[in-house]
């Protein structure tokens, strides 16, 4: 029996920890939200750092529970953000300076919680995959039929040989001039191209307009740069992904791929060999990491 009194008392004992593992009534926490999702067991929307982004989300307010209420709040470097508290919300606001700081939230106790803040600019991270190719097809009611004969991809093949934009583990970084405006026409931003090792081998802009792919006017990111000799050259890609579209979910998503192309028909290299109603794509398979933070 004293057993079984003992055993019921450990699990009694279990079961209220559970269920206030998240609301120790000393401890403050900071939850993403309207309200604190306080499910038996976990805290689903706490929040142990967050990143102000300088293209995008300048501001951010999150939630205070739990604590002994009369809350405050200091920042570390207020030239970075400031933070401030009203209405169990705290509020942070950056300046235009990239950096890292800590904020404390404390209470009339004197209980305290840190919050790692990171202010930077938000960028979009693409990694080549394979090593792009050359694909030939034929326009039919605005959409690509790859279906060439083997004979003449594999002179289109030869004939391109010597063109290239990004190769097998580069990597392009898009840093929106808006992270809220991914995808819409007339937006854009800058955009670095670099080795795998970090080796920077293009720097330049580029721009979401209308062009022309199989005959249709489609939405293409327009990359701008500054080639040998000084000369500008661009490069039209075009991206179906609508994880580009939407830009609540390149903070949530993970890593996904995703093919950009770019119609090279009118290469000088294929002059003589492409029959006009062929078309050929550039077409390069990548992985695209969410929204993340500049390197501060």
């Amino acid at each position: 029996m004293k057993t079984k009194t003992l055993l019921g008392f450990f699990l009694l004992s279990l079961m209220a920890f559970c269920i206030s593992a998240c609301q120790d009534d000393a401890e403050i926490i900071l939850f993403s939200g309207s309200e604190l999702i306080d499910e038996t067991g976990t805290c689903t929307n706490t929040i142990s750092s967050t990143v102000l982004y300088l293209n995008g989300w300048e501001a951010e307010n999150i939630g205070i529970a739990n604590g002994k209420g009369g809350y405050s709040a200091q920042s570390s470097d207020e030239t970075i953000v400031t933070a401030t508290v009203n209405d169990n919300r705290l509020w942070l606001s950056s300046h235009g300076k990239k950096g890292k700081v800590t904020v404390t939230v404390s209470d009339k106790d004197g209980n305290y919680v840190t919050l790692p803040v990171t202010v930077s600019y938000g960028v979009l991270t693409f990694t080549c995959l394979d090593q792009p190719e050359f694909q030939v097809s034929r326009p039919n009611e605005g959409m690509l039929l790859f279906d060439a004969e083997d004979d003449l991809q594999e002179k289109v093949n030869a004939a391109m040989v010597f063109y290239s934009f990004i190769n097998k583990g580069d990597i392009c970084v898009l840093r929106p001039d808006d992270v809220y405006r991914l995808s819409e026409e007339g937006e854009g931003g800058k955009f670095t191209y670099k080795t795998k090792d970090e080796q920077v081998l293009v720097e330049g802009t580029y721009r979401i307009e209308w062009a022309s792919l199989a005959g249709k006017k489609k939405k293409a990111f327009v990359f701008t740069y500054t080639g040998e000799n000084d000369v500008e050259k661009q490069h039209t890609f075009f991206n179906f992904s609508p994880y580009l579209g939407t830009q609540s979910l390149t903070r949530e998503r993970g890593p996904i791929t995703t093919a950009w192309l770019e119609d090279v028909s009118d290469s000088p290299y294929l002059e003589g060999i492409l029959p006009a109603d062929r078309t050929v794509v550039y077409w390069v398979d990548t992985m695209i990491s969410s929204l993340s933070a500049e390197e501060v």
